[in-house]
């Protein structure tokens, strides 16, 4: 298994937030920017069809994507497409950050965790949604004239998809809630502690949390559940669990190897947390 580091898009020498690109394949086959290999990056991903049939691999799971389906890449997760059909597809990647503003309010952050969430159970595709499809149209059509004000248009339509996404999965129960509203400083402290746990990979504990955010050990526990609805170990587990599954699909590293990179005492413990998580061993994912 080959997976890359796919990076940070680029236009005019400087780093993109958002990247729309239309991609036409006149014949089936593997075809990616990197021949047949996995890649991931730091953007959530939106594949939205146009025409025609392809599949695309999420990790172990595989979804058809037809006309007017779009599916969800949520951040570091290797994927490929595969072409089944000749096709016409409009890409979106973008930064979860575009979806906040510097006054980060309690919805936004409800709205931010849900797209970015590593233990996400919601639906990736959204089907036969026109306003989804004329939304991307728009933004594809706009990134490519590049004009005065394209990314201001390109970015209120890419937050309006993601408005209809959320409604989406609201409207289905799939909404992970922010069950109690608290203090803006409770907010901002477990948000900074979500983003710190995710760029650490999972190697920090409830004690250490809970100093970076000058809380006590007990009362930072009870505001992060509150918040997010599972402890805060649960979250580091699943964070873990995440960046599990990039190593076992982007390197040669052993389940050992593994372990130790995630800060587990044992390999053992390693692939029984990743079992309960995921319903198979380590080894038998990597396969997949």
């Amino acid at each position: 298994m080959y997976c890359v580091d796919e990076g940070m898009a680029q236009r005019d020498g400087e780093h993109l937030n958002i990247q729309c690109l239309l991609l036409d394949q006149k014949e089936s086959g593997f075809v990616t920017d990197n021949d047949d290999k996995y890649h991931y990056h730091k953007y959530i991903e939106l594949i939205y069809m146009l025409n025609g049939t392809i599949e695309a691999c999420v990790g172990s799971e595989v979804y058809m994507l037809n006309q007017g389906d779009m599916i969800l890449i949520y951040p570091g997760e290797p994927h490929l497409v595969r072409f089944l059909t000749p096709n016409r597809y409009i890409v979106v990647k973008f930064l979860p950050e575009i979806l906040v503003t510097s006054e980060q309010t309690f919805n936004e952050f409800e709205y931010i965790f849900n797209f970015s969430s590593v233990n996400s159970c919601k639906a990736r595709v959204v089907s036969g949604d026109k306003n989804i499809g004329r939304l991307m149209n728009s933004a594809y059509k706009t990134f490519a004239c590049n004009n005065y004000c394209s990314e201001l248009f390109v970015r209120a339509d890419i937050i309006k998809v993601c408005g209809h996404i959320l409604d989406f999965w609201h409207r289905c129960g799939e909404i992970v809630p922010i069950r109690s509203l608290p203090a803006k400083g409770n907010l901002m402290a477990v948000n900074r502690i979500v983003q710190y746990t995710r760029s650490v990979n999972g190697d920090i504990r409830t004690h250490e949390a809970a100093g970076i955010c000058g809380l006590s050990d007990g009362y930072f526990s009870r505001i992060f559940k509150s918040l997010m609805g599972m402890t805060f170990t649960q979250y580091v587990k699943s964070v873990k669990i995440a960046e599990a599954e990039r190593l076992l699909k982007c390197s040669d590293f052993s389940v050992t190897d593994i372990a130790q990179r995630l800060c587990y005492a044992t390999a053992s413990h390693f692939i029984e947390d990743f079992k309960k998580e995921k319903g198979i061993s380590p080894k038998k994912y990597r396969m997949l």
